[in-house]
């Protein structure tokens, strides 16, 4: 029997590792794992296709503040990866994807005008299929009148400018020049929350300016030898990688799958988790929320002013995120949160200026799923969304509930301006 400590010293010498393979296998494995990850990235892109930056070729190049208007007459398109459809995006010689031209309505039609943000606008969804084309149909068939909507919502912060912007009241009147029989303010949770109106930091500003982020002058190699050394004292690494896995097309379907078949009690307990996404549901008002609303209520305090000298009725409507949807339906929630509570503050803001509140939110409790109808990563209304919010809509501005609105009612001077 051979001793186990009776080994040749020159056996153990050539039994270690070459010190190159010290190198190189690491290198192997990393890779390995950078080719596991772009054939992983193939194949979601292949199942997930999208070509995401074709609605900014539509607008203004250069401005670091998100809010550039579009380009007049303009024409582009791109496809969500979580959306089965080429979204075409023409805006009209105005500058807005109202599916018409831009000047006073025609004889004997009732024009609402819609202003707001990308959900309005129908970000990532056909024209057609968005709530703004529907709506027409929907109340001119359950009323009998010729019923239109002039859309000039714009695209969220980046993306064509939030709304309101800064200078939103100083452009009020090309909502009143789009002649306008009702205005229709659409507002989502995170119009809201965009107020805050920060100036875009410097990184923002380089990748639209597209000017480089620092004034050194240095090689790329240089420069991303500096970044990495920020990163690793900052203790920024990992977090940079997982900005990257979320912001990765693997990323973006495995969240896709994941979101979209979890039970609506699972999904809202995991999103209230979050509390800067979730901040505007609780009970209790951050001084984060507090001083939004207020900005909020200069902004609508603005709008209904304008519209109120302008003698047209001026209304809004808060269309639901998807976690709050989601609550709703359920009809349940834990201590400390309330689905209802941001759409008492701004019915009471909207009431306090004179103007009309749509509240649709207590009709979600009629929706089963209704955070289905949502893409569940990105979180805009899809297809179907748009066809629920346009039915819901149809059914609260013909229902009376809404005396300016009471499009069902006969004309008169104060709703048939200029006819």
């Amino acid at each position: 029997m051979t001793e186990l400590n009776a080994i040749d010293p020159q056996t153990m010498k050539e039994a270690k590792l070459p010190r190159q393979d010290w190198i190189l296998l690491p290198l192997l494995s990393l890779l390995t794992l950078i080719l596991l990850a772009a054939f992983s990235d193939f194949v979601a892109g292949w199942w997930f296709p999208s070509s995401e930056d074709g609605l900014a070729r539509c607008f203004v190049k250069g401005d670091v503040t998100g809010n550039a208007p579009a380009i007049p007459n303009s024409v582009c398109s791109e496809k969500n990866a979580e959306s089965p459809f080429l979204a075409e995006y023409r805006f009209n010689s105005c500058g807005y994807r109202a599916g018409m031209g831009c000047g006073r309505k025609p004889l004997g039609s009732y024009r609402i005008v819609v202003i707001g943000s990308s959900m309005a606008m129908g970000l990532y969804v056909p024209r057609e299929m968005s709530f703004a084309a529907l709506l027409p149909e929907e109340l001119s068939k359950q009323t009998g009148r010729k019923i239109e909507v002039y859309n000039e919502a714009r695209g969220g912060k980046f993306r064509g400018g939030q709304f309101p912007a800064r200078d939103s009241p100083e452009h009020f009147d090309e909502v009143l020049a789009a002649d306008p029989d009702a205005i229709l303010w659409i507002v989502t949770p995170m119009d809201i929350e965009n107020m805050s109106f920060e100036d875009p930091g410097p990184a923002v500003q380089a990748a639209v300016l597209r000017v480089p982020a620092t004034g050194a002058q240095g090689s790329r190699l240089v420069v991303a030898w500096k970044k990495l050394r920020v990163a690793v004292a900052n203790g920024s690494v990992l977090a940079k990688l997982r900005y990257r896995w979320e912001q990765s097309k693997s990323g973006l379907v495995l969240k896709h799958v994941l979101y979209e078949n979890e039970g609506q009690d699972r999904y809202v307990r995991a999103y209230l988790k979050n509390e800067d996404d979730a901040g505007f549901l609780r009970t209790e008002r951050s001084g984060k929320w507090q001083s939004l609303l207020e900005t909020f209520q200069r902004y609508a305090a603005n709008f209904e002013g304008q519209a109120k000298a302008a003698g047209v009725p001026f209304a809004a409507v808060l269309v639901p995120n998807r976690a709050q949807a989601a609550m709703i339906s359920m009809g349940r929630w834990p201590a400390g949160y309330d689905p209802y509570r941001l759409d008492d503050e701004i019915r009471a803001i909207i009431v306090s200026h004179g103007g009309a509140y749509v509240d649709i939110l207590p009709d979600f409790r009629n929706v089963p799923d209704p955070e289905q109808y949502y893409f569940p990563v990105d979180g805009h209304l899809d297809a179907g969304g748009h066809k629920m919010v346009a039915a819901l809509l149809a059914k609260q501005l013909t229902g009376g509930a809404v005396p300016a609105f009471r499009v069902n009612a006969q004309p008169n001077v104060s709703l048939e301006r200029g006819q």
